[in-house]
């Protein structure tokens, strides 16, 4: 079955204006710098690679401590312009993880209709208690080796990402299998020193878990100010950092400076989104069970203590935020949502751009951000 879509084409360098994007057989296998006669669309939406988020607690009524939730999550991700992600648990207890890996694993080998699920980010428990965030501080824990061999032998190769606290004393053994093993080390959650940062990313960290959330700022030692560890994030060519793109968590001259300071080659657009995102404003539940308020505009807090535990952002939203607040092109702002997250991955030779031989992962946007069509693989899974 043929395809035909036209609009507003984003390639990585640049956008046509009034092309035609062909799909085939899952695949995109032509695309035309002018509208064809037969193609879809009013030549005024986006296309873009389908969003892929690498950071996510959770979507619609979905969330992924049950294999059940994370097929929720799955399911509802199209309508977001979403085709691929890594589903994201915070701390929990040992069992509750291993099952997530199982879970995981099963539904990377088995994907069910909607986005592919494409392995597992562990976000914790080998974290700091000093930066505990919207962690339950009693389920962080310290780094135990032969945990972490069974939670990759568990997840054979579907553990994706793991963040963790790098200073944290006999974290360089965990920071070592982790990389040995394929998976990809995240610094998050922490107080490393900037001045060691350069020593963790030889260990084996090679990216940053929301950059500015939950790092402390720069200090000023007799009227000098001195690098902190998110200075050392954004010089650093060897790390990719993720952003929050909500502009709440992160303010708009914050993601301005990460843009300008990094580039777009090496900044990752998350959600960090919570059960509820893209429902109405309510009440919902964490994976550990704690309860969380959701506001719609705003951020997810907790119901005990209004601590921030979360957002409510979706990725095409983050598309709008990103092009008319924070700066970026939109090639620069596709690179941070669909080209950078697959090369972390390791799909870059298959997905994250609109290329022809690729597959067809593509998310169609009216200009207001509002998902008109979502492709996974050449499959029509989201049509408003």
């Amino acid at each position: 079955m043929k395809n035909l879509l036209t609009g507003k084409i984003v390639l990585p360098e640049r956008v046509i204006d009034s092309g035609t994007l062909q799909i085939e057989n899952g695949l995109i296998t032509e695309i035309f710098d002018h509208r064809l006669p037969d193609a879809e669309g009013d030549g005024a939406d986006w296309i873009l690679p389908g969003f892929i988020d690498v950071h996510m607690h959770g979507l619609g009524r979905g969330e992924p401590s049950t294999r059940d939730g994370l097929i929720e999550m799955a399911s509802f991700a199209p309508s977001t312009g979403m085709t691929r992600l890594c589903p994201t648990l915070g701390a929990v207890k040992l069992p509750s993880m291993l099952e997530y890996l199982e879970n995981i694993y099963y539904l990377v080998h088995n994907p069910t209709p909607g986005a592919l699920i494409v392995g597992a980010h562990l976000e914790g428990p080998y974290m700091n208690p000093e930066r505990t965030g919207g962690m339950d501080i009693n389920l962080l824990r310290e780094p135990d080796v032969e945990e972490v061999t069974e939670l990759l032998q568990i997840a054979d190769g579907t553990l994706k990402i793991i963040t963790l606290s790098p200073e944290v004393p006999g974290m360089d053994a965990v920071i070592k299998i982790c990389k040995d093993a394929g998976c990809v080390v995240s610094a998050g959650h922490t107080i490393c020193p900037a001045k060691d940062f350069d020593e963790k990313v030889k260990a084996g960290v090679s990216h940053v878990c929301h950059l500015f959330d939950t790092f402390d700022g720069r200090e000023v030692v007799a009227g000098v100010s001195h690098a902190c560890l998110a200075d050392m994030a954004l010089i650093d060519d060897r790390v990719t950092c993720e952003i929050i793109m909500d502009g709440l968590h992160v303010l708009a001259p914050l993601v301005k400076l990460a843009r300008r300071a990094a580039g777009a080659d090496r900044i990752i657009a998350i959600t960090d989104s919570m059960q509820g995102a893209g429902l109405p404003d309510g009440e919902y539940l964490m994976s550990d069970g704690r309860a969380y308020i959701l506001t719609n505009g705003k951020v997810c807090r907790m119901k005990s203590n209004g601590d921030i535990v979360g957002s409510c952002l979706t990725m095409n939203q983050a598309f709008i935020n990103m092009t008319e607040k924070f700066g970026f092109s939109a090639p620069a702002a596709s690179k941070a949502l669909s080209t950078n997250p697959a090369r972390l991955l390791g799909l870059e030779k298959e997905t994250g751009r609109l290329e022809t031989g690729l597959a067809a992962d593509i998310a169609v946007l009216a200009a207001d951000g509002t998902v008109k069509k979502c492709f996974v693989q050449g499959r029509n899974c989201y049509d408003s």
